[in-house]
């Protein structure tokens, strides 16, 4: 292998990585809720009961969480994130022929399974893994197109269910999907460097911490052999888990999570106070936008500035956008305080990821990463249903949005305890 191939290989899997984020979260994640009304209309059940299909998903999700971490260092990578890709097009492809809601709650079980480690978990290990230098910022970056890819598809996918139907667009999803990531996760996404091909993570050499997040059994291309030799410093995720530090990011995901949930009902949210829906759809793509630059932002401000600061100050951020959602209904407006509650959400997507590896180290990083993600998966799961409840009981929204402002108002002191609190280095 070629010395410069050697030396553009991290930089490769990040724009991978990029890509993953930005349509594989973009696409998965951010425009299901622009599908709760025609559904509940077409279906002739209540948006709650739609919603419940996200529920389903991100709860089976939260379960796939528990051994994806483990998993993603058995399987060469490669292959078991395309393999995923594959399976959510499908899903999408064959929701389209869908007539009934049971078929959707299945599908969606399915979906559960495939979405995790491609989406939620892929780009923050992998990174991890390919750079010892500047994690924060390829994290910020590369996890922050996660919101861009919200701000493009929201109106793209709203527009396709507005001309051609929400079929139509469920079909025009899995196309994407699968043009879009195959050749980047088929060519681009290996676990590890390998040392053997004269393969290094970004940085290796100029500082003493090792990069690469791998067990006694990491992968090489087969994904059977190690890749990497020496110990890896860090904690043990056993070790890590009886952590104060580890329970009150678990307890940060939960709420940050089950306010992420929201961001799918507030197109809804806004046709209630008399927006249309490509209107709705705008504010919903002007919080994706704030969560690009919030998550973008975030990482280079992490690994320049003050931790304590930097998270309290996104946090309060946050805070502010949901209350002024909450206070003021007008499109423009309502637009410019969906962005300031999107950029918040940086410290739901990179700050944990971040704080995870900074915290604990690379020893461990996937196993513990993934036990703080399946607390927050499993509130994101029941978010979405428990926010289409309180609409069906109360007949407005405000409440959910009420409990984002407490929630983001808990994020600003419990981010920077949690870090204070960090297990010490022996």
């Amino acid at each position: 292998m070629s010395s410069r191939w050697s030396a553009a290989r991290p930089w490769l899997v990040f724009v991978g990585c990029c890509v993953l984020s930005l349509v594989g979260f973009g696409m998965v994640i951010n425009t299901p809720g622009l599908y709760y009304a025609v559904l509940s209309h077409d279906l002739g059940v209540t948006r709650a009961q739609v919603a419940l299909a996200t529920t389903i998903m991100n709860g089976v999700g939260a379960l796939t969480m528990l051994v994806a971490g483990r998993v993603m260092r058995r399987v060469d990578s490669r292959l078991l994130i395309s393999g995923c890709v594959v399976v959510c097009s499908v899903v999408f492809f064959l929701g389209s022929y869908f007539t009934s809601l049971w078929q959707f709650y299945v599908a969606f079980v399915v979906l559960g399974v495939a979405y995790v480690i491609p989406v939620s978990l892929a780009p923050s290990v992998l990174l991890s893994n390919w750079f010892e230098e500047k994690v924060g910022m390829v994290m910020g970056i590369a996890l922050g197109l996660s919101g861009i890819g919200g701000t493009i598809f929201n109106p793209i996918v709203s527009s396709w269910i507005s001309d051609f139907g929400w079929r139509t667009s469920y079909r025009l999803t899995a196309l994407v999907l699968s043009v879009c990531i195959l050749p980047f996760s088929l060519l681009v996404l290996k676990f590890l460097p390998d040392a053997s091909r004269g393969e290094y993570a970004y940085g290796h050499g100029r500082k003493a911490t090792p990069a690469p997040v791998a067990a006694s059994a990491g992968q090489t291309d087969s994904g059977t052999a190690a890749a990497t030799t020496g110990d890896l410093e860090g904690m043990s995720a056993h070790d890590a888990y009886r952590t104060l530090t580890f329970v009150l990011l678990a307890v940060i995901s939960v709420l940050l999570q089950f306010t992420s949930g929201l961001v799918q009902h507030v197109s809804g949210y806004e046709q209630t106070r008399g927006l249309s829906l490509t209107q709705g759809a705008l504010v919903v793509s002007g919080i994706m936008l704030g969560a690009a630059l919030g998550k973008a932002s975030i990482g280079m401000a992490l690994d320049r500035f003050k931790v304590e600061l930097v998270l309290a100050a996104y946090s309060l951020v946050g805070l502010a956008g949901w209350l002024l959602m909450m206070l003021i209904a007008s499109p423009g407006p309502a637009t410019v305080f969906g962005f300031l509650a999107g950029l918040g959400q940086g410290v739901v997507l990179v700050a944990v990821p971040w704080l995870v590896r900074r915290c604990f180290g690379p020893r461990d990083y996937a196993e513990i990463f993934s036990g703080v993600q399946v607390a927050g998966t499993m509130a994101l799961a029941l978010s979405a249903t428990v926010h289409g409840a309180v609409f069906d009981m109360a007949g407005t929204y405000l409440p959910s949005l009420l409990s984002a402002v407490v929630f983001f108002a808990i994020a600003a002191l419990g981010m920077p305890a949690a870090y204070r609190l960090r297990p010490k280095k022996k």
